[in-house]
């Protein structure tokens, strides 16, 4: 992993007057980007999704972003990358100890 990026984690919790507060937690990781082969681009736009690229991370790096959401396990849900923000579609786990991160 040669690049750095930065999970995000966006919680939403209640001030003391009961109005929605969203934070954001800020995880700095190492990932190498990718290009998004044909079939999974053109697979992922008749859904409605584009997909504009793909980070590979170390699967332990990810992991720091888990957090509870209702009582369910849940992961960071964007990514910063050279200033550019990014939603994460989905996570693959392409071997024991690396992942690819979808972004649209």
């Amino acid at each position: 992993m040669d690049e750095e990026a930065t999970l995000l984690v966006v919680s939403i919790s209640k001030n003391e007057n009961g109005f929605p507060v969203e934070t954001t937690t800020e995880i700095p990781i190492w990932v190498r980007e990718k290009s998004a082969t044909r079939a999974e681009f053109y697979s992922a736009l008749r859904e409605g999704i584009t997909v504009k690229t793909i980070f590979e991370a170390r699967q332990e790096d990810f992991e720091l972003s888990s957090h509870l959401v209702d009582g369910k396990k849940a992961y960071a849900t964007r990514i910063v990358h050279d200033g550019s923000t990014y939603d994460i579609v989905r996570t693959y786990r392409n071997d024991k100890s690396k992942l690819e991160i979808v972004c649209s």
